[in-house]
């Protein structure tokens, strides 16, 4: 009798390789079969000619010029070691007939899932038999595997892959990315950068385990009924794993979050921690850890008769929305979704859950799939990071920047745009005291010109300023010359002698400012100067429009008033 030992299990790869190779052939002949191929991407070819002749394939087929076996072999050696004729010739060898195209290229994309099935039990197993592994880690793992993989499987996925959103187009990122944004506009009233970083960070919860961070969303408003629980009640709708949440105890908080990976969607993060300072401070610990892979907290649990530390992963997406503004520290890993109240005439679609969630449903469906397929690259993606974005808002960003690079279309420049505004926004908005006075210092250093300047006279400007604190610091009156040498002195700016003509008095010169304004101050624009008049410099703030690429009905939503508004066609609420 034979044991499972002695069973001859096929070749995958072998398997593989020759249907990749079919297939490719079967497109070199006929460029016109390529649209008949929706369900491949290049990350599901093993072989690595394959993979870089259907690269190029695909590229030229969405450039729409005209090409041929020549101008593959040409683009092939301009990108990298040339590939000699008989490898195209090899392909076409192979190449599968025309009426089995569809069924060739399911089986290859079948074949790829096969493959990263055998790697993921690889990968288990090692960390199974390890014994210093985390248990629980390992089964999140596990799960998030199975979850991953079964989602790629499911027929009417693929089905959709296959058909495209309409009329026989291949679906891509771009397309999912629009849907998004068109579902969640019909309901909340968002400024365009909003909307468009909201979409990513929904596709961001489906690719948690691609990412190494997370950037958190801070929904906050002015004052009530500005709605922030719709927001919510829409995100709960097309995240993965939602756990939407307003009361709980700090318990629950940290064991649900290492127990389920959830996004968590905290409603009223401040009234609850107000009322409770056992969970703010909890709260305050998971959000401070919980923006990395690797974060965790420490909360006694009982063990017998005794209480001992235990730690708890909490690592998971995260929206916190409230009023007011968040603690320093946490802000600091959140991207700001500012929500206000509708004005006369702004409209939104209601809200009826029972109505929309076959809507959302379908859009979930069609994201699970587009990340399934694009896990691998999302996990070995580096995506260009803006240098005006701070280590910890780069950290945030890089996981949504890869989302919209691998979704392509306008998404990964307007991704980049919408960042940029919404972190000048908050910039400017949380502004902590002492960068506020380092502001306006530049500006006076610059509008007068001079290398040096007196502390009386540096005061009595400062308390001449409208819309500052410095003309009413305290009950005594304006900012005085002891209270700015006390806010300057965490910068190790200080107080010097300074010669003005036979008096010597206690001042600050410009060179001691130079280091902290590069350090705490956005760059200045050039400025242009002459003896008679000087003109400051200003921040460079201004920003191009963000606009997706797919045009989407009509919107019900009206202009709230922010600063870059997309069109219509963008697929954002104007």
């Amino acid at each position: 009798m034979r044991t499972r030992k002695d069973r001859e299990l096929p070749d995958l790869s072998q398997i593989a390789f020759d249907d990749e190779r079919r297939v490719v052939g079967a497109c070199l002949l006929n460029p016109a079969l390529i649209s008949r191929c929706g369900v491949l991407a290049a990350a599901h070819f093993t072989d690595s000619d394959s993979r870089a002749v259907w690269t190029v394939l695909t590229e030229l087929g969405k450039s729409g010029e005209p090409w041929d076996l020549a101008s593959v072999a040409s683009e092939l050696a301009r990108r990298g070691p040339a590939y000699p004729e008989e490898t195209l010739g090899r392909l076409i060898e192979g190449a599968v007939a025309t009426i089995a195209i569809e069924r060739v290229a399911t089986k290859v994309r079948h074949m790829s899932l096969r493959c990263r099935v055998v790697k993921e039990i690889e990968r288990l197993q090692g960390l199974s038999l390890d014994p210093a592994s985390d248990l629980i880690q390992v089964l999140h793992s596990t799960r998030s595997a199975i979850d991953t993989l079964a989602a790629e499987y499911d027929e009417s996925h693929l089905d959709f892959v296959l058909a495209g959103p309409s009329l026989g187009t291949p679906a891509t990122g771009a397309h999912v990315l629009d849907e998004i944004a068109s579902f969640v506009r019909r309901f909340v009233l968002l400024a365009g950068s909003e909307l468009l970083i909201i979409s990513l960070w929904i596709a961001h919860t489906w690719a948690i385990e691609a990412s190494d961070a997370t950037p958190y969303l801070a929904v906050t408003s002015a004052e009530k009924r500005s709605g922030k629980t719709r927001l919510l009640e829409v995100l709960e709708l097309l995240v993965r794993r939602p756990w939407q949440t307003g009361r709980v105890t700090a318990a629950v908080l940290a064991r649900k979050i290492e127990s389920d990976s959830p996004t968590l969607l905290l409603d009223e993060w401040d009234a609850t921690s107000r009322g409770n300072p056992e969970f703010a401070e909890t709260l305050r610990g998971i959000l401070n850890s919980g923006h990395r892979r690797t974060g965790k907290v420490s909360v006694c649990v009982a063990k017998g008769a005794d209480y001992k530390p235990t730690d708890f992963h909490v690592f998971c997406p995260k929206v916190i929305a409230g009023i007011g503004k968040l603690p320093e520290t946490i802000a600091d890993r959140a991207i700001p979704i500012r929500l206000k109240r509708k004005a006369p005439g702004e409209k939104v679609e209601r809200f009826r859950h029972r109505l929309v969630s076959g809507d959302a449903s379908t859009i979930k469906s069609r994201l699970s799939t587009w990340i399934s397929s694009h896990l691998q690259y999302l996990k070995e993606a580096r995506p260009a990071l803006p240098e005006f974005l701070s280590d910890r808002q780069q950290d945030g960003a890089e996981p949504l920047l890869a989302i919209a690079d691998a979704a392509g279309g306008d998404w990964p420049s307007q991704a980049r745009v919408a960042l940029r505004e919404l972190y000048s926004s908050n910039n400017a908005a949380d502004e902590s005291l002492g960068v506020s006075l380092l502001s306006d210092i530049r500006e006076i250093f610059l509008e007068r010109e001079t290398e040096e300047v007196a502390s009386k006279e540096l005061v009595d400007t400062l308390a001449k300023i409208e819309g500052r604190p410095w003309p009413k610091w305290d009950d005594s009156g304006a900012i005085t010359p002891n209270a700015l040498a006390r806010l300057l002195a965490p910068f190790d700016i200080f107080r010097r002698n300074l010669r003005m003509g036979r008096l010597v008095v206690k001042g600050y010169k410009r060179q001691q400012f130079s280091d902290q304004w590069n350090r705490y101050l956005p760059p200045l624009v050039a400025r242009v100067s002459s003896l008679t008049d000087a003109t400051p410099l200003q921040a460079a703030t201004e920003l191009p429009e963000v606009q997706l690429g797919k045009k989407l009905p009509e919107p019900h939503v009206a202009a709230s008033g922010n600063t870059v508004r997309p069109h219509l066609e963008s697929g954002v609420a104007t």
